[in-house]
């Protein structure tokens, strides 16, 4: 081999060392972004054996641009009002005359008190089946309820003619039952804060 071979092949092999050290580094670095991106996903707690193997860096686009598009659905969904969420609630139909009797007769105290409202559930034949027209709802409001609704829902029932027996608040969940043991007991319950209202009708007709 003479010295302008030995010189050709140096260089192309000095090449080849070049590229190969160039490669590696591009890799590394798309593993680092690939990291870097995960790591903002999952913070300090990365999936295990996401960050020890090899994960593309079009991988790591595709998973960040998921993230992206689940904190942005989060963010719309944050940003609505109770007045949205109240419009997005579907009402449940009743299913039967006791069902609708009952439903209609909570609601007419929710409505009085908390503003429009819409039946999510509800459940009849309770307290062993014998008490027709017993059971309990849930009902959505367009509004978050306050403590102050408690003195209004006791003062609404009071003014219909069935004495408050029982009426508080504790750690924000409040409750309040008005009526008679010996005839019919209604109960309302909610969370201060939330746009949820409970109502327990209890009759004896035995």
């Amino acid at each position: 081999m003479n010295k302008k071979t030995l010189t050709i092949v140096i260089v192309v092999v000095g090449l080849a060392v070049i590229g190969g050290a160039a490669y590696g580094y591009q890799r590394w670095r798309q593993q680092q972004l690939a990291n870097q991106i995960l790591r903002g996903i999952y913070g300090t707690n990365v999936p295990s054996g996401l960050l020890g193997g090899t994960v593309s860096n079009q991988v790591a686009q595709e998973i960040a641009k998921e993230a992206a598009k689940q904190k942005l659905d989060e963010a719309k969904e944050a940003a609505k009002t109770p007045e949205d969420l109240y419009n997005e609630t579907a009402e449940m139909p009743t299913y039967d005359a006791n069902s609708a009797t009952m439903a209609a007769e909570a609601k007419v105290f929710v409505e009085k008190v908390f503003g429009k409202a819409k039946l999510t559930s509800i459940s009849t034949g309770m307290y062993g089946g014998t008490m027709n027209g017993s059971g309990n709802m849930e009902f959505k409001i367009a509004r978050l309820t306050t403590g102050a609704d408690l003195a209004a829902l006791s003062k609404a029932l009071t003014d219909a003619g069935m004495p408050v027996v029982q009426s508080g608040i504790s750690d924000q969940s409040a409750s309040l039952s008005a009526g008679s043991y010996e005839t019919a007991m209604y109960s309302y319950s909610f969370s201060v804060g939330d746009q949820e209202v409970d109502v327990d009708i209890i009759k004896n007709t035995q």
